[in-house]
């Protein structure tokens, strides 16, 4: 596809797309400060506060980059009836993302993964998080909500980061059955290694680290990344598999076909961060505006070429990726 073509996509299509997003939700906090010497209690450095930075990650995140793209979106997820809950819920609302999915769970802490740093270098990272799974009638309200709202929706994503949302097998198949009657595209990014309940997704896309995990297969050389990606593509039953590979780019597996590789452009990388959840958020609102699977590829991987350029968790926006694609 032409860069021409490419631009028309994300201008007019992207903006036409009812996409909503159903996963783990975190705060991504940042305190930062200065270190000038080392504490006299034990042999650790004393951070002087200076500020605290707090950013939409995990699920949010994915959803973020979406509404940075220009769709529509509508969050799904799990808070905590806490500070961080009602900062996260308004952060999203104020990104124009619709917060109507967001269930407040009164027994659960919303997941905040709090990083203490110092120039750009972490000294500590502290996690506030409840990884059990969702209630049932959680899980019920959730898909009723996708079930009522289906015949308006183009694609569902789903993002796992194995904090509780997306634990049951079972509510995952159920998600990826109403999709399917509703020929809504479905995409996974998971971390889960029970991957038979994937059956009938659009795609599901692992890391290379996620992607040994879930078949046990240590991917050395061409010869085991085939060998991995044909057992994960075979296992789960998805329609294709897109394993990001960080410096080395994508590779696509799809059911009696080759591996087919996308190399990433030399770019200067500062931050791998988030680098995943704009894969998946950008492939998938391409195969839903009508492109091919390898179309919707290649678009993926110039938007992670923008945000691995970056320092932080920060999304690619419509106009970046449009100079991205005419490089």
């Amino acid at each position: 596809m032409s860069p021409e073509k490419q631009e028309m996509v994300i201008r007019e299509s992207f903006g036409r797309l009812n996409v909503w997003i159903i996963g783990d939700i975190m705060v991504d906090e940042y305190v930062t400060g200065k270190v000038s010497r080392i504490s006299p209690e034990a042999p650790i450095p004393v951070l002087n506060y200076g500020a605290v930075e707090r950013i939409a990650g995990g699920a949010s995140n994915v959803a973020h980059n979406v509404a940075k793209l220009g769709s529509r979106v509508t969050m799904l997820g799990v808070l905590g009836d806490d500070a961080s809950g009602r900062w996260l819920k308004g952060h999203l609302e104020s990104r124009q993302i619709n917060t109507d999915g967001l269930i407040v769970e009164a027994d659960r802490v919303t997941t905040v993964k709090r990083r203490f740093a110092t120039k750009s270098q972490q000294l500590l990272r502290v996690d506030l998080e409840n990884t059990e799974p969702i209630t049932e009638s959680t899980r019920k309200m959730l898909l009723s909500l996708i079930v009522k709202s289906a015949d308006n929706i183009d694609a569902v994503i789903l993002s796992d980061y194995q904090k509780g949302v997306l634990s049951s097998p079972d509510f995952v198949r159920q998600i990826i059955s109403v999709c399917k009657e509703h020929q809504i595209v479905v995409t996974i990014d998971s971390k889960s290694s029970r991957i038979e309940a994937f059956r009938n997704a659009t795609f599901v896309k692992p890391n290379n680290l996620e992607l040994e995990a879930a078949v046990g297969i240590k991917i050395i050389d061409d010869e085991s990344l085939n060998a991995a990606g044909d057992s994960y593509l075979k296992q789960s039953g998805a329609n294709a598999l897109i394993v990001t590979r960080g410096a080395k780019g994508i590779s696509v597996f799809e059911k009696g076909r080759p591996r087919k590789d996308y190399p990433s452009k030399a770019v200067q990388v500062y931050d791998v961060t988030g680098a995943g959840d704009t894969v998946i958020s950008t492939a998938t609102l391409g195969f839903a505006s009508g492109m091919t699977l390898e179309e919707a590829v290649i678009l993926g991987n110039a938007a992670a070429g923008v945000v691995i350029s970056k320092v932080g968790t920060v999304p690619v926006t419509a106009e970046e990726l449009i100079r991205k694609v005419y490089d």
